[in-house]
């Protein structure tokens, strides 16, 4: 599996996902991107909402949390990497949390370009 780093600001939608606390204090969105079909982990969450479950990264990237939240073995390798990458020692899933819904999930709309 390849990791990559994106350069540019994205619209990423993510199913199986969790939001994580980093031992930095961070934000970072983990799970599966449907669009690309592949693990995901974003850079630091700046701004996050939790009833339309959209965020905007510090790269820029927007993201939206569909479905519910869960496990994604593809992005629990590229956290892995990435983790060390930035010397993330320790973390805490605080999806519950901050979503207190995660288990219900939010389908896609024909709308959602505008809300990302």
């Amino acid at each position: 599996m390849s990791i990559y780093v994106t350069t540019h600001a994205e619209k990423v939608y993510l199913e199986r996902w969790q939001i994580r606390r980093s031992d930095k204090g961070d934000l970072h969105f983990v799970g599966f991107n449907v669009v690309d079909c592949d693990g995901r982990v974003s850079t630091p969450v700046k701004t996050f909402d939790p009833v339309k479950r959209t965020g905007i990264t510090a790269s820029g990237s927007s993201y939206r949390l569909v479905g519910r939240a869960g496990h994604c073995s593809d992005a629990e390798y590229v956290w892995r990497i990435a983790s060390k990458v930035w010397g993330i020692t320790s973390w805490t899933d605080i999806t519950a949390e901050l979503v207190p819904d995660w288990r219900q999930g939010l389908p896609l709309t024909e709308h959602d370009d505008d809300q990302v």
